[in-house]
């Protein structure tokens, strides 16, 4: 049958399916960490708790990843396509400055994904050219980053399908606020900055820093006072974060007390503002580019307004 299947169209048909993104870890029996890109990974059974992925017979893990009791499913985030091309390469460096976090199993976590799955290693079966791997789930979390896609070849991240229309608000839960512009924009910053910084604060990042980082950017040589106002944070706290960022190389400081960015402080900056752009994406899908123009329009023109 295979003589009247051209491969290379085969391949790129099953490429039309659009998949997730994992990175597949573990501990070989002599202590090895294990890593390796897959996007195979599919969910398999709720009772028990089952999920499958495989890898071809070819690759030099199989039996060090069959002899593993358990392995872990890393679920990649869209802003992890780097981590991607990592552990699809061949190498015994796969794990070098490569952030882990802490595993019921003794397994090597990926920080910053969208999900974990700690599997037991059940089964494994022959299919084909490949082996599949059976785990049941043992612990997992996730977190409400938006996933990294592969689909024709090419990443890809997702997005709402614009014939999706958007929920609106139950009656139950509007509030007679609803009617003034004030608290709609209060709460309507919070309900976006929250989980933003709670990403940056898990990541290391504390959110003080971030602004402090931001706000020098555009307005540097600013002294502590200024930094504070500016800000609209409490000067105990801003002077906290100031003397850490300076300690750490991220912040200089002139001879008047003036503050400024560091080289290592605008990288820091870059980072965050990396995350932001993402965010900001996630927070923005599904609404047309007419709708956001019209809303960053009228902000400008709250925040830019003449008081007459």
């Amino acid at each position: 049958m295979l003589k009247d299947i051209d491969v290379k169209l085969l391949r790129n048909c099953f490429g039309k399916f659009a998949t997730g993104i994992t990175v597949i870890t573990a501990v070989a029996p002599d202590g090895t960490k294990l890593g390796l890109t897959v996007n195979s990974f599919s969910s398999l059974s709720l009772d028990p708790p089952m999920i499958l992925w495989s890898l071809d017979k070819k690759s030099k893990s199989l039996d060090a990843l069959k002899q593993s009791s358990h392995f872990a499913v890393n679920v990649l985030a869209s802003d992890q396509m780097d981590l991607s091309n990592n552990f699809a390469r061949t190498g015994d460096d796969k794990f070098d400055d490569i952030e882990l976090i802490d595993s019921h199993c003794g397994l090597p976590l990926l920080a910053g994904t969208v999900a974990h799955l700690e599997c037991k290693n059940i089964n494994t079966y022959e299919g084909g050219d490949h082996v599949i791997f059976i785990g049941e789930v043992e612990h997992f979390d996730t977190c409400d980053k938006k996933p990294l896609l592969y689909t024709n070849g090419q990443y890809t991240i997702a997005a709402r399908h614009p014939g999706a229309k958007l929920a609106e608000p139950a009656e139950d839960d509007r509030s007679s606020n609803d009617e003034f512009i004030v608290p709609l924009l209060h709460r309507s910053y919070w309900e976006i900055s929250d989980p933003f910084y709670q990403e940056l604060q898990d990541a290391g990042i504390p959110a003080s820093h971030a602004r402090i980082l931001v706000h020098l950017s555009h307005s540097p040589e600013l002294t502590t006072r200024e930094l504070s106002d500016a800000i609209r944070v409490d000067m105990a706290s801003v002077s906290m974060s100031v003397k850490w960022l300076c300690d750490n190389d991220h912040l200089n400081k002139t001879s008047d007390d003036k503050l400024a960015l560091s080289d290592q402080g605008q990288s820091h900056l870059d980072k965050v503002q990396l995350r932001a752009r993402r965010f900001e994406d996630e927070v923005l899908d599904g609404y047309s580019d007419q709708d956001i123009n019209m809303l960053k329009s009228v902000l400008r023109k709250l925040i830019y307004r003449k008081d007459v």
